[in-house]
């Protein structure tokens, strides 16, 4: 029995003395995969002066697919603060003016510079602000700010339809204020990558 190419092209598989079928493949990340699509984005805040603590960042998926939270950028000024700052990711938040206030992020593009497509308008991408709250949800992780002034941070947390994930900072001020940025790097998840 012959593999022939489904497209009618007339080629065939190769299978050696040993039964082996040979084949050829091309490996990338899912990630990347999704990025060639135009299913990849990066939302950022864009600067947020802090003289307190507050929050950074909020985003909620309301598309059909999942939503990747591949990794968090987060980019810090200096500052006279007395320690190093805190972040607090929030899963599921429901309230305070982090959400009430709806700033849009100053950023939110495809990675693909060829791809027109965009979120849905109802997906949720705002910024926060020095003392800002959030109410609701549960804290799921915690990160210290790099010392160099920035924090890269893989996550992978999957957002599907309907959730939602709010950052707190606490800049550890003593005096004065600092800037800060949150870039949320993430993707939507092919539907058939999960069978």
């Amino acid at each position: 029995m012959n593999i022939e190419d489904g497209k009618g092209t007339g080629y065939k598989g190769r299978v050696d003395r040993n039964n082996r079928i040979h084949t050829q493949s091309v490996q990338e990340s899912e990630a990347l995969h999704a990025a060639e699509l135009g299913d990849g984005y990066n939302i950022n805040t864009g600067d947020v002066t802090f003289t307190a603590a507050g929050t950074l960042a909020y985003f909620k998926n309301d598309q059909i697919e999942d939503f990747v939270v591949e990794a968090l950028a987060i980019g810090i000024g200096t500052g006279a603060v007395s320690e190093i700052g805190t972040l607090t990711l929030v899963r599921n938040p429901t309230g305070g003016d982090l959400i009430t206030d709806a700033t849009a992020v100053d950023m939110n593009a495809n990675r693909n510079f060829g791809s027109n497509q965009t979120l849905e308008a109802t997906t949720l991408a705002y910024k926060g602000k020095s003392g800002g709250t959030i109410t609701g949800g549960a804290d799921i992780a915690q990160f210290y700010q790099g010392t160099n002034g920035r924090l890269f941070a893989t996550i992978n947390f999957i957002l599907p339809k309907g959730a939602s994930l709010g950052i707190r900072y606490n800049p550890n001020l003593s005096s004065g204020n600092v800037v800060a940025y949150c870039a949320v790097i993430g993707f939507l998840k092919d539907p058939e990558s999960k069978d």
